[in-house]
């Protein structure tokens, strides 16, 4: 089987599984859990590299053209970064939120306190996850691409 091929069973089963977590409302999750909106980032900058990764096989398997992929690599690492960032600002929200205005004695100031903690570390764990997830994603093609006999 082609690298082309393989690389388009590789994209359908990434489609079926973001068909499956849309049909379970995991997108409108990230979307309403993320303060920093980076998720949208990381998952805009995924489908574009995954787009010129295609692009870039289907000209090498046309024309038999050498393909490099310096780029795609970079914004692999780009996806990690961001999701880093997104995980160190979701950690300052989280504890500038919580240990800010803290008033030990009023409860209903905790509870909207621990609240605010919860929104800061989903987050935290939001970004760092689609990062990585983007990130091995679009490694496993750039493996794929680079590593595949013709």
């Amino acid at each position: 089987m082609n690298t082309f091929l393989k690389w388009w069973l590789l994209i359908t089963l990434i489609v079926a599984g973001v068909a499956t977590a849309w049909y379970f409302n995991f997108g409108m999750f990230i979307y309403t859990h993320d303060l920093t909106k980076l998720t949208i980032v990381i998952a805009a900058l995924f489908v574009a590299t995954t787009i010129v990764i295609g692009y870039k096989l289907w000209n090498k398997v046309r024309n038999n053209q050498v393909v490099f992929y310096e780029k795609e690599w970079f914004i692999s690492e780009l996806c990690i970064s961001l999701g880093m960032i997104g995980t160190v600002i979701g950690f300052i929200y989280m504890l500038y939120s919580v240990f800010g205005n803290l008033n030990i004695a009023d409860t209903v100031a905790v509870q909207r306190s621990l609240g605010m903690m919860a929104n800061g570390m989903g987050t935290a764990l939001l970004t760092t996850l689609i990062g990585l997830i983007s990130s091995v994603l679009i490694k496993s093609q750039l493996v794929m691409a680079e590593n595949g006999a013709e």
